[in-house]
């Protein structure tokens, strides 16, 4: 499923609202919750899941072309932990 599908799908759920509301919503929505991680906070969905930022230690790799050793640099990445609800699934 991507972000227009889940605007389709508000779209339907919500018959007064236009479709371009409904993009609007979504990209609100998304965009706050990209806001808090690149603060460093937690989000929870409840019934979903969490969403938290966890910085990835520098490793070691071979460049291919070379074959000499390099370090990628860390960086930061998203985690998803699911709700328990939906691990039952």
């Amino acid at each position: 499923m991507n972000k227009d599908e889940i605007s389709r799908r508000v779209y339907e759920a919500h018959g007064g609202l236009a479709f371009s509301d409904a993009r609007k919503i979504v990209d609100l929505v998304l965009n706050l919750i990209k806001k808090r991680l690149v603060n460093g906070e937690r989000v929870l969905l409840s019934g979903f899941g969490s969403f938290t930022v966890q910085r990835r230690k520098d490793k070691k790799g071979v460049n291919p072309q070379t074959g000499e050793s390099i370090i990628i640099a860390g960086r930061n990445t998203v985690k998803f932990k699911p709700s328990k609800s939906l691990k039952s699934i």
